[in-house]
Order: structure tokens, then C-alpha cells, then sequence
């Protein structure tokens, strides 16, 4: 008998499971494809607000379709639209902390979730602190003693002595505006506001030759071999040569929202010896589409007063050697940082 109860237990459980899979089977997906406008750039400072609009998902049977986004950190689930909630954008407020979250949407039907399964997506977004320090988006960069300070173009730099030459220690952010807030001269990284004092700006050659302040001029490359001679590279180093020697004193070991910046390389011992503190925030290049940014963590690269052959002429470092190469790019499709000197 209880042989018997056990196989009826069994035979039952079958049922039940075979049930199941026959109601998950009728289950269908809602028609369209689930967007979400938002005027969140992808990376974003603590305090601001930006909203997010969903759309393009219907109920094949007519049902209400309602979204609601998830907002990391806390979790916390707000329904923002549906056919008697009409309201269509929810208002994010970055929190006060940095790193990389998700903003997740779904869009769900209202009373038939029996009938479909639920749409989701998601929106990638980094959360950057400007400034140097503990709970900032750049550690590992500081102040020597013998800095100085100077305000150019409305913001601080740190100043470092080669020779006779002072350069400022940052990449300059200087940023012109038109009257809709869209940048005409230089470019922040990412297009995102939040990144133009962190990783500063980008700019052609074009651009680069008036980027400086009243007082300051770009460096030629000549100054640049000047620089590259005090910190290791060859006696006889001359214009638009490459130099073996020398970019790890110009490398500062800095992380951006606590992940280290210049991955490490036997052949490159970084120590920032010169103060130069360059970082590896890349490169751009200008198509059709805008600035497509490239390079992060594995080239710093700054624009020279001089040109070759009608291009213009660059310095960069790669995370791999010890060598300051010098390079060539057109006037005005290729976007580098800038420093400044005098």
C-alpha cells in the first residue's frame, strides 16, 4: 500500500510539473521594442537630475502596459506610465557616491501577466567626483611641496618646472560653450559635462593653437625634448624623434574611481619623477557621428605647436614602454589633450 502511495505521489508531482510546463508555454512576449530616452550622458557627477521616458511597448490583446525602472543602489522600484498613470518620465537623482551602475527599465502589462512575459533594458551610467583624493574619482595623484598655483581660465592648476620652462601639471579643461550649452571649442570625454575638469579637454591641432591662456602657449616639440632630455631620454634626442627612455617619469600611477589607470608593464617603472603626471585618458576621433573617444588605460597623448607634412605633430606614451613616441595626425579629425606651458 504505501508502495502504491508513493508512485501515486510521484505520478501526481508528473502532472503537476507537466501543467506547468504547458502554462509557461502559452505565455507570450508584448509587441515592440522597449526605448528609453534619457539626457543622461554616461558619465555623471552626485546631485543631478535627469529624467527618463519609456516607450514602444504594447499588449497584443489591448492590455495596459505599464514601466517601472529600478533604481540602483537602493532598488527602489518607481512605475512611471501607464495608460491610467499617463505621467512619462521618471527623475533620477544621481546619489553621493562614485563608481559604475545600471538603471534598469521593464515594462510589464498591468493585469495580464499571466498572458506575457515582461520587456527590460537597461542604461550604463559612471558616477565621477572631480578632484584628488579618498572618495574621489582620482587617487594617487597629489600636490608637491614645490607646486604652484596658478588660475587659468577660471580654474586651479598645479605648475611643474622643466629648465627654465614652467608646464601646468593637468590637461587643460577649457571648454567654450554656444548658447544652448553644446561645446564649439574642445570637447570633454564621453560628451559628458562631469568629465571636463576629471580627464579635461580634447581638442584638434586646430583648436590646441589658441587653447591657452594670455601668457601660456601649446609647446613646441622642441620644448617637449627639452622636458623629455631632463627626465632620462638621450643627449643627441632631437625634434620629432622618438625617445627610448623617459615616460615613466612623465606616468603618474593614478586610479580613476579606485581601478588603477596605467596597467603595469615590466619594461615601465612608473614614478612621475618629472611631476608631468600624465594619465591615460586617450584620444578622439571626429567622424560623422561626433567624437568617437578611444585609447582610456592605454595612451596619454599631447598636442605639439608644430606641423609635418601638413599634419600635426603629437607626443604620446603607451603603457608598454618606457618610450615617448611622436606622431602625426590631421588638423582637424583627431582630438588630443593639451598642456600648457610658458
Amino acid at each position: 500500500m504505501k508502495f502504491r502511495t508513493v508512485i501515486t505521489a510521484v505520478a501526481l508531482l508528473a502532472l503537476a510539473a507537466a501543467a506547468c510546463k504547458k502554462e509557461e508555454s502559452t505565455k507570450s512576449y508584448l509587441s515592440g521594442t522597449l526605448k528609453v530616452d534619457t539626457d543622461m550622458p554616461v558619465y555623471v557627477q552626485p546631485g543631478s537630475k535627469y529624467g527618463f521616458t519609456p516607450s514602444g511597448i504594447t499588449a497584443p490583446d489591448g492590455t495596459d502596459v505599464a514601466y517601472y525602472f529600478q533604481s540602483p543602489i537602493t532598488n527602489y522600484k518607481d512605475t512611471v506610465r501607464s495608460e491610467t498613470h499617463p505621467e512619462t518620465t521618471f527623475i533620477y537623482e544621481v546619489p553621493d557616491t562614485i563608481g559604475t551602475f545600471s538603471m534598469s527599465c521593464v515594462a510589464y502589462p498591468v493585469q495580464s501577466s499571466d498572458k506575457y512575459y515582461v520587456s527590460s533594458t537597461s542604461t550604463e551610467f559612471v558616477i565621477v567626483k572631480e578632484g584628488f583624493g579618498k572618495g574621489l574619482t582620482i587617487t594617487g595623484y597629489r600636490r608637491y611641496l614645490e607646486d604652484e598655483v596658478r588660475t587659468l581660465w577660471g580654474r586651479e592648476y598645479y605648475l611643474m618646472k622643466s629648465g627654465s620652462t614652467e608646464w601646468i601639471r593637468w590637461n587643460l579643461c577649457h571648454i567654450v560653450n554656444d548658447d544652448e550649452g553644446e561645446p564649439v571649442f574642445g570637447r570633454p570625454y564621453y560628451d559628458s559635462p562631469a568629465m571636463q575638469n576629471i580627464f579635461g579637454a580634447f581638442y584638434t591641432w586646430t583648436e590646441a593653437q589658441e587653447a591657452c591662456p594670455p601668457g601660456w602657449h601649446l609647446p613646441s616639440d622642441a620644448e617637449w625634448v627639452e622636458l623629455l632630455k631632463e627626465n632620462g631620454a638621450p643627449a643627441d634626442l632631437g625634434p620629432l624623434q622618438d625617445s627610448p627612455s623617459g615616460a615613466g617619469k612623465l606616468m603618474v600611477n593614478a586610479s580613476f574611481n579606485e581601478g588603477r589607470m596605467w596597467e603595469y608593464y615590466r619594461d615601465v617603472k612608473i614614478s612621475d619623477a618629472s611631476h608631468f603626471s600624465a594619465m591615460p585618458v586617450g584620444y578622439a576621433l571626429i567622424r560623422n557621428d561626433g567624437y568617437n573617444f578611444t585609447g582610456y588605460g592605454s595612451y596619454a597623448v599631447f598636442w605639439t605647436s608644430d606641423e609635418h607634412e601638413g599634419k600635426g605633430v603629437y607626443r604620446y606614451l603607451y603603457k608598454e614602454k618606457d618610450w615617448v613616441y611622436s606622431g602625426f595626425a590631421d588638423k582637424d579629425t583627431f582630438a588630443a589633450s593639451v598642456r600648457c606651458v610658458r
